[in-house]
């Protein structure tokens, strides 16, 4: 994959990062109420994690002040003008240099509010990286914003080389709010990562924590990773960010870990935050004109608990947004996969949803006291995210006790590597009749394909079982049939796992399975006729 083609998916995506909102579906970026950098001196000392800590404790002690908004010039801006606006290669930072890695930034605009600063760290000596127009070029459409002195850097991305990989490709990148999104070799960008979530999924528009400031420290000539240092700030709360990368030609990882500072103590917060999109696939067909069978980012959460058993939720989609805790207790990890490669799943040669990377979250110690929450929304459209996954701990923050943490983000094709002595739940579909629904979902693994019989363990909450069946395929794989009616007018609630002699072999499959065929009204773009 080259590198045009990961920043045609990244600009393609842009949107996303500004519309996964409060449960009402409603923008709440709050542009007016973003803070301003802070004091460049303060900026100018900061070398470590640790400087960078004491700078966000002192931060959270003061009041939150509101950022000027963007020159309307700019914020005037249409998508298709924003995405005129393109980094010259040769202008990134250690471009000449026999740095490993080196640094492009974005251009403020449209949706992308945010000033953020950024430093370069090379043996403690810190330098800024300031804003010029002559990095970018500029379409035709925009080639008046050449001549503005001072737009500001939005984001930032790290470019880099992947292992066995010979050509420069980006890597990660820091866009809106604390969005980032990274990749691996074997894949392109999709599911992002958030560095927090505050007030999610309540009635009422979300906060929106955002990193105003980086530093990237310079790396040797022979080093395999590079490290981030980031500034968090919100109405709520300041943070202070540490980012090791370490690209891989399979998987990549980034380290953080992160101390977060309390102005005032949130009602909600989630952990590790994941976004998404799934707008139809396994269970929901689209809209007739369109002929893609699929069209998502990720088609399930999968969460390993404390115990070494795995859950694996199915995305659903409602006509309105969805809120559930999958799972409460002690967890080893969790993430949003992409668990269908297959492109005929998908038949997109433009968007390449087969090539979006699974992203999976793990705690440096596993995580207690909490749980993992799904969020779904409706989703006008394939350019809007409709999926976050996170966890929250039961006890709530405290002021002047900062929270600590250290977890890795993984990006990798398909399924979890170390899901291998259990089967996994690939595919399903569903059958409606007049008053009853049939779930289908196949199991394929190792521990299944070589059993005579296995035994079905079901649950329904606002359904009724009819009947349950498993039937084995010629290639070993199991097809597990429900038949059930709802007992409300609600989705039903379902789970079912395979046993061999009181012995668990696959993973806990769970669906939110509507009770009725869910209708949506669809953009002109995927109802017109050509």
């Amino acid at each position: 994959m080259n590198k045009n083609l990961n920043q045609t998916l990244l600009l393609r995506n842009v949107m996303r990062n500004f519309v996964l909102t409060s449960l009402f579906v409603a923008i709440s970026c709050g542009w007016g109420s973003f803070a301003q950098p802070a004091n460049a001196d303060d900026m100018d000392s900061v070398t470590s994690f640790q400087e960078l800590t004491r700078l966000a404790a002192s931060m959270s002690s003061k009041e939150f002040v509101p950022r000027e908004p963007l020159p309307q010039v700019l914020a005037n801006l249409t998508y298709e003008e924003f995405c005129q606006i393109q980094f010259r290669h040769n202008k990134a930072v250690w471009w000449e240099t026999s740095a490993p890695f080196w640094i492009e930034t974005f251009h403020r605009g449209f949706v992308q509010q945010d000033r953020v600063s950024l430093f370069t760290i090379d043996k403690s000596e810190v330098e800024r990286i300031p804003f010029s127009s002559k990095n970018f070029e500029f379409g035709e459409k925009v080639r008046g914003l050449a001549s503005l002195d001072d737009s500001g850097h939005a984001g930032i991305k790290i470019v880099g080389r992947f292992p066995e990989f010979g050509d420069a490709q980006e890597i990660l990148t820091f866009l809106g709010s604390s969005y980032f999104r990274g990749r691996s070799g074997a894949t392109a960008y999709g599911a992002s990562a958030r560095g927090l979530a505050v007030d999610i999924s309540l009635p009422r528009d979300e906060e929106f924590p955002f990193f105003k400031a980086f530093w990237v420290m310079k790396p040797e000539p022979t080093d395999e990773d590079v490290t981030l240092l980031a500034l968090m700030d919100s109405p709520s709360v300041c943070g202070a960010y540490e980012f090791k990368l370490v690209p891989g030609s399979v998987e990549t990882k980034i380290s953080v870990r992160l101390s977060l500072h309390f102005r005032k103590i949130p009602e909600k917060i989630g952990i590790a935050p994941l976004t998404s999109m799934w707008i139809w696939g396994d269970g929901l067909k689209g809209p007739p004109e369109d002929k893609r069978p699929a069209v998502h980012d990720s088609d399930g959460l999968l969460i390993r608990t404390a115990d070494d058993e795995w859950i694996w939720r199915a995305f659903a989609r409602q006509s309105y947004p969805s809120v559930a805790k999958i799972y409460s207790g002690e967890i080893h990890g969790f993430g949003l996969l992409q668990r269908n490669r297959s492109f005929y799943h998908f038949d997109d040669h433009n968007a390449q949803y087969h090539k979006r990377p699974s992203v999976w979250i793990e705690p440096k110690q596993n995580w207690k006291n909490g749980c993992v929450e799904l969020l779904e929304l409706p989703g006008a459209h394939e350019g809007i995210d409709s999926i976050a996954a996170y966890w929250i701990p039961n006890e709530r923050p405290q002021i002047d006790v900062p929270l600590t943490l250290e977890y890795d983000v993984l990006f990798f094709p398909g399924d979890h590597p170390e899901e291998k002595e259990i089967a996994r739940a690939t595919d399903f579909s569903i059958q409606r009749k007049i008053d009853e629904i049939d779930l289908t979902v196949r199991f394929a693994g190792d521990a299944v394909k070589d059993l005579k019989a296995v035994s079905i363990h079901e649950s329904l909450v606002r359904g009724e079982l009819v009947s349950k069946s498993a039937e084995k395929t010629d290639t070993g794989d199991w097809l597990v049939t429900l038949r059930f009616r709802p007992t409300e007018k609600a989705p039903i609630e379902l789970g079912l796992t395979l046993v061999d002699n009181e012995r668990i072999v696959s993973e806990r499959f769970m669906y939110l399975c509507p009770d009725r065929e869910p209708s949506f009204v669809y953009p002109e773009v995927y109802t017109r006729s050509e």
